[in-house]
């Protein structure tokens, strides 16, 4: 009783009446099927004001410069990007209609405000007042349309097009009001609102030449001031912006190239106050340093080891079958990750994910993978070439080299191709056999639905199967975890059964700062917000 009384306590961000279905989350947090993190979750898709959490000391604001070690990418057009780390630059001056925090509960950004019909389908958002530009233009539902309009063109290279497919129509329905008609339910578009593809740019952003650094106008709390690809990007805050002041004056953001020891040996020199990443191999080194502090976090990250199933020879599953199964998922784990994480089994969801559903777990079988290779005409085995990119860190290598010992067991035989990052960024959907790092979705279903469903852009197997995408729409049209997770076990069994990758674990998140540094956390999804954080 003492939860359902917390609950009565919630109310809309609109100040209307909660969402129906946000009585079923709480029976459910009541019965014990969800626990309270999960429910404030899911009951913050459908417009309920989530309490924040108790906050520490802030400091004001200073003329502190904050050094941050990551790549500098191309950005260009940022409903084009493919790396969070390009994301994380321009998130200082590029915000989002919703944001999720680090314990993935989704808050206000842009639309103060939001209300899912009980269907689900029409989905009102309500702008927040007083929001301008770095230019001094007010934000208008005119810049949202230009956005949802450019996204979902269909001649768009985002993947925002296949993301929001289910969106039929943009509706303006005042100054600061939208409505958002979908043609099929989905319960995490507010969720989904802030996936690093999704920053809202002004609507004359492709007038001006389509180029944001060029360009970089902005709502966010600071402006770009200096961008060079592979060196170097500077932002300053900004005094005029329309929400609370930064509390630093300056992010300079260095890139040290690839070789994260570099970093970690800057930041041991205290020539850097924050890394982008840490990998296992500096773990054990960075626990030694007194210059830094290690920040670590679960995280449904991972390597898909994904074959092209319209491509010879892997348009068999046979092959395929043989290539899972050959596989020694937990070894890969301890061996290349020194066994700091989760072993997965094949399908891309996360046993930590509130909509993971149970299945009993897929065994290694030599044997019978040396029978299908024989059934499929390749009785002496199979020579095949797996590429990758080492694109967050050697252990990806190390976990290929491992899977290359695990498949001459079954007689087939892997030969590495490994590039350099970027280059392999630019093949990473075309070859037969790659190796690629999935961020973090918070929920099983937004990974299956960027990746598996059919004609996906970042689909880079190539999987389709129109009984895999029904289940998926019936899968995003169920709001409580609890009800998705069966339909998610009959969605995670089906991929699996597909043979379409070896998944072989959840590896720990970790990065490390100065002792300096406050107020940074390590988001799951890598997505980080510096207008809060300061230098001690």
């Amino acid at each position: 009783m003492k939860q359902r009384r917390h609950v009565g306590a919630l109310a809309s961000l609109d100040g209307g009446p909660l969402h129906a279905d946000v009585a079923g989350l709480a029976a459910s947090l009541a019965a014990g099927r969800l626990d309270r993190r999960s429910f404030l979750r899911h009951a913050a898709w459908l417009g309920t004001a989530i309490p924040l959490g108790a906050c520490g000391k802030v400091a004001p604001p200073s003329n502190d410069t904050l050094r941050f070690v990551c790549a500098i990418q191309q950005i260009g057009d940022p409903a084009l990007s493919a790396w969070v780390e390009a994301s994380n630059l321009f998130r200082n001056s590029l915000e989002f209609l919703t944001e999720v925090d680090a314990e993935n509960i989704v808050r206000p950004g842009l639309a103060e405000s939001w209300r899912p019909s009980d269907d689900l389908k029409t989905w009102v958002f309500t702008l927040r007042p007083g929001v301008r530009w770095s230019n001094g233009d007010a934000l208008e539902v005119a810049d949202i349309a230009y956005n949802f309009r450019r996204w979902l063109a269909p001649a768009s290279k985002s993947v925002n097009r296949t993301a929001f497919a289910a969106i039929e129509r943009f509706e303006a329905l005042d100054d600061r009001r939208f409505a958002l008609h979908l043609s099929r339910p989905v319960c995490s578009l507010a969720e989904q609102l802030y996936s690093a593809t999704c920053p809202i740019l002004h609507r004359d952003f492709d007038r001006l030449g389509g180029n944001w650094p060029a360009n970089p106008i902005g709502t966010g709390p600071f402006r770009l001031t200096r961008f060079e690809v592979g060196r170097e990007a500077r932002f300053e805050r900004r005094e005029d912006y329309w929400g609370p002041a930064p509390r630093l004056k300056y992010i300079d953001y260095i890139d040290l190239g690839p070789d994260v020891s570099t970093h970690v040996a800057a930041l041991a020199a205290g020539q850097v106050d924050v890394l982008y990443r840490i990998t296992i191999a500096e773990l054990d080194l960075v626990r030694s340093l007194p210059q830094a502090r290690l920040l670590q976090h679960k995280a449904a990250w991972t390597l898909c080891i994904r074959m092209k199933v319209d491509t010879k020879p892997f348009d068999d599953i046979r092959v395929r079958r043989a290539v899972q199964l050959a596989a020694d998922n937990a070894q890969m784990l301890q061996l290349a990750y020194r066994g700091m994480g989760e072993v997965a089994d094949d399908h891309h969801v996360a046993p930590f994910q509130p909509d993971f559903g149970a299945l009993p777990r897929q065994g290694r079988d030599v044997a019978k993978a040396r029978a299908l290779l024989a059934e499929a005409g390749h009785p002496d085995g199979i020579d095949l070439e797996l590429t990758l990119g080492n694109t967050i860190g050697r252990w990806e290598q190390d976990t290929a080299q491992i899977l290359q010992q695990n498949l001459a067991d079954a007689g087939i035989r892997v030969s590495l191709k490994v590039l350099p990052p970027t280059e392999y960024w630019s093949v990473w959907n075309k070859v037969p056999f790659g190796l690629t790092s999935w961020a973090h979705r918070p929920l099983g279903i937004m990974t299956l639905d960027l990746a598996y469903r059919s004609g996906s852009t970042w689909n880079e197997s190539g999987f389709a199967d129109p009984a895999f995408d029904a289940l998926l729409d019936r899968a995003m049209a169920i709001v409580d975890p609890h009800e998705r997770a069966p339909v998610m076990a009959e969605l995670e069994a089906r991929l699996r059964d597909a043979a379409v990758m070896v998944q072989p674990y959840w590896p720990e998140k970790f990065t490390a700062v100065s002792p300096r540094v406050r107020g940074h956390e390590l988001h799951p999804s890598d997505y980080f917000r510096m207008d809060k954080v300061w230098l001690a």
